[in-house]
């Protein structure tokens, strides 16, 4: 498990030496059919979405639609929300609307991955405000699933305008056995915030020294 996330974080993280091998696997599965090694096929999947195009989205969409092996289907639910094009991201949130394309208890998954993607995590909240009363109605208020949503959708909020946002969006909401979640979730961007007013002047000289670097 280590050594997966391991590959995961290197992917995220765009390191060619492992990026490069599993788009090579993506390629083989997808044009030629080849079998990807079960331990590593959400690696490979997350790779060849995140530098892919429309195309190799759709692909991993129509799999997951006939596929009926649930793992696989988990899998492919967590890595269309890493692709980096914000109309597919919309599109992908908007199908988890529609049971004919995502059942009930998938539909936290993938708003869930397309809030940890950072090209879709205020997609994922704005996806969140606007259709509040269907996913309402899906998870009730004694489901862990909407607890598991709530912080997955904002946890990783950093700046006031956020905190201020999702305080006014919930103050007159009952989310039942989500408030706990709800409020660790807040406390969860008050040290986000903290965090990057200690650091902000740290990271901004790394960020001129890297950019100086890289532009010779």
């Amino acid at each position: 498990l280590l050594r997966i996330a391991v590959l995961q974080s290197a992917v995220e993280l765009q390191l060619d030496e492992v990026v490069k091998p599993a788009k090579n696997l993506f390629e083989d599965w997808m044009l030629r059919k080849k079998k990807i090694p079960p331990n590593i096929r959400d690696v490979v999947y997350v790779a060849g979405i995140r530098f892919g195009t429309e195309k190799e989205w759709r692909y991993c969409w129509e799999i997951y639609k006939n596929t009926i092996i649930p793992s696989e289907k988990r899998i492919l639910l967590q890595a269309l929300g890493a692709t980096t094009d914000p109309w597919l991201l919309q599109r992908y949130l908007l199908k988890s609307l529609d049971r004919d394309n995502v059942k009930s208890q998938d539909v936290e998954a993938v708003i869930s991955a397309v809030a940890r993607n950072p090209e879709g995590q205020y997609l994922a909240w704005r996806h969140f405000k606007a259709y509040w009363p269907q996913i309402h109605a899906l998870f009730g208020n004694g489901s862990l699933g909407l607890s598991t949503l709530i912080s997955s959708v904002i946890s990783d909020f950093f700046t006031e305008y956020d905190y201020r946002e999702v305080t006014e969006f919930f103050k007159n909401i009952d989310v039942g056995s989500g408030q706990r979640a709800l409020e660790q979730s807040l406390e969860t961007i008050k040290l986000n915030i903290k965090w990057v007013e200690n650091n902000a002047e740290d990271i901004d000289d790394w960020l001129i020294d890297y950019l100086k670097d890289s532009t010779g």
